[in-house]
């Protein structure tokens, strides 16, 4: 045992997804398409997609929320992890985003078990009906504190409550990011609001996982 911490290297990452196997095919191509469309892809790692794949069968879940479609890799992926009678809830605010992700929601074979809900995360998800069994916040990183309210009256006692990048790219310790700032606001409101028991898990850019009370 050691108290010691082991930098993730790419090298150390590739290393151990290779014991995962091959990423789903439609995955892959969606991937693809994300990283053909832009240079910065504001996208989930396949070792973050197959954690929350875990997670999902760990729990049992039956129904997604997410919060921060993209084009529909992480949304997917939920997807394939749920029983047959599952389905994901995804919001996403961009107009052509969600066209996308529809699309290969369709090709896909999931686009019965997949709702894109266009609009701004905290009005879409303050009209939608719980309980959840896990929700994944990856949008506007100001909107999480009030999301993680909204999320705990929708995931069921239990449930999980997922917040990506909440290293904010290592500035969460640094005063003057703006970004850090959400992160850390974020972290406080998981720690001190009495609705959830919180981990953060030192995976990608940081998730902090939060568990209903």
């Amino acid at each position: 045992m050691s108290e010691k911490r082991t930098p993730v290297t790419p090298e150390l990452e590739a290393q151990l997804g290779a014991y995962w196997g091959a990423p789903d095919p439609l995955l892959a191509r969606i991937r693809d398409d994300i990283h053909a469309r832009s240079k910065n892809p504001m996208q989930i790692s396949f070792e973050q997609s197959a954690l929350h794949q875990w997670l999902c069968r760990l729990l049992g879940a039956t129904r997604v929320l997410e919060v921060g479609t993209y084009l529909g890799l992480s949304a997917a992926a939920f997807a394939m992890a749920l029983p047959g009678d599952g389905h994901v809830d995804t919001v996403e605010v961009e107009p052509e985003h969600a066209d996308i992700a529809e699309a290969w929601f369709r090709e896909g074979g999931l686009a019965d078990r997949i709702t894109v809900h266009r609009g701004p995360a905290l009005e879409v998800v303050a009209g939608l009906a719980g309980p959840y069994d896990l929700c994944f916040l990856d949008a506007d990183k100001r909107d999480n504190v009030r999301l993680l309210e909204l999320c705990a009256q929708r995931t069921r006692p239990g449930g999980l409550v997922l917040v990506d990048n909440v290293f904010s790219a290592g500035r969460v310790h640094d005063a003057a990011s703006e970004e850090g700032g959400h992160a850390r606001d974020a972290l406080e409101f998981a720690r001190s609001s009495g609705l959830y028991d919180p981990v953060v898990l030192p995976v990608a850019d940081g998730v902090l996982a939060c568990r209903r009370r």
